[in-house]
This record gives structure tokens, sequence and C-alpha cells, in this order.
């Protein structure tokens, strides 16, 4: 056991949480972000801005090359982002044709690198219902294949599993943590719409909590 482990960190509020999460318990973590095309890629300059601060190894690592592949999505294509809530049907328009087994491959690829023992990535339960790649059975079959996939075995873990993201923002505010160095929204302006699924579900959850979030919403919400 070399207690490293490999955080894929998009800047958003779930893997915020789960980077300190993972400092908490004592791992060393290498911070590992996406350019996949995404409208959203203002998280990646949150991610950038909280590894500065913490001194966290972190890459950005562009595969917008990929883009191909990975098409027909809201976030990627010129789709409009839908909006409500995500068990909406509408919002399968925001699932990345196989996002999560492609970062999740390249991710392991790094641990071995950084003879880390896993990969961590913020799937949680509230993401089941439309996003195929953050159910409990591909974790638990990517676990499988990537700790044969090498000499070196590197599991796959989420620990947010079985939590919604209400659960996970309580987990933060125990640790402490400032959400206005997180980014959510899936459109890429200046102010979070506060109407994408994305956004949604984070207002639900700081108003599950009792908590007012601490960044601007179009329209001051």
């Amino acid at each position: 056991m070399t207690d490293t482990v490999v955080v894929i960190y998009s800047g958003g509020m779930d893997s915020y949480t789960l980077l300190h999460l993972a400092r908490e318990r004592g791992y060393k973590v290498h911070a590992l972000s996406f350019n996949y095309g995404q409208r959203h890629v203002k998280e990646l300059d949150c991610a950038r801005s909280v590894c500065t601060a913490l001194g966290i190894p972190h890459k950005v690592i562009d595969i917008r090359a990929m883009s191909e592949v990975m098409a027909g999505s809201s976030l990627t294509s010129d789709l409009e982002v839908p909006e409500g809530h995500y068990e909406e049907d509408s919002m399968k328009a925001t699932v990345v044709p196989n996002r999560n087994m492609i970062l999740l491959s390249l991710a392991t690829g790094y641990a071995v690198t950084m003879a880390a023992d896993a990969v961590w990535y913020g799937a949680h339960g509230g993401d089941h219902a439309i996003y195929p790649d953050c159910r409990p059975e591909f974790v638990a079959k990517m676990d499988a294949v990537c700790r044969v996939a090498n000499y070196e075995p590197v599991g796959i873990e989420a620990p947010f599993m079985a939590m919604d993201k209400g659960r996970i923002l309580a987990e933060g505010l125990r640790l402490g943590l400032d959400y206005a160095r997180t980014w959510t929204c899936y459109n890429g302006r200046d102010r979070a719409c506060g109407r994408c699924g994305s956004c949604v579900e984070r207002l639900e959850a700081f108003a599950a909590n009792g908590v007012t979030d601490p960044l601007e919403y179009e329209g001051n919400r």
C-alpha cells in the first residue's frame, strides 16, 4: 500500500468534497482534470485554483481531440442544455457517450505511473437515474477490470455512491469547505443559470442543509 490516490477532479462541488475527504483520510492526493470540450470549462479554473492553494499535484489533460467519439451531448455539442430536475427524461441529453469509462481508464494509467492504489471519482446516488456510468454495477465492473489491466492493481472507488448531493454537501460543511471555490452550472456563462439540472440539484442540496449557496446566480437567486 502506498496510501496514494488519484482523484478525478472536475472542479465541481462533488469532486471538491471528494478531494478534501481523501486528504482528511490521510491519503497523498494527485488531482487529475480533463478538458473534453465541455461548455462549462470554467470548472477547470476552479480546480486549478484550489489545487494551487492546497499544494496538491494537479494535471489537466486535454482530450478535446476525442470529441468526435464523445459527441451528441448538450455538454459538448451545439445543443441546448435542458432545464429542470435530473430525474426528468430530458436530462439524458447531458450524457457524454462513454465519458467515465474513458476518464477512468486514463486515470488508471496515471495511477500506475504515480504508484497510486486507487482512482476516486465523485459519482453519487443522485446520478443513478440518468447516468449509466455512475451506477454501482458500472463501478464494480470498472474496479474489477482495472485491478487486472496492469501488473499493478488499481481500484476504482466512488465513496459517495450511496449519498445524494445533500449528504455530500453536509460532509463538506463538516469539513469547513468553501463552495464559492466550485463551479456546477452546465452553461459556460459568467454566473450560474440556476435552471439546468446541475444547478437545480445544487440549490436543492443547499436548501436541504439550511445554508445559502455562495455562488452568484442569474436573476440573483
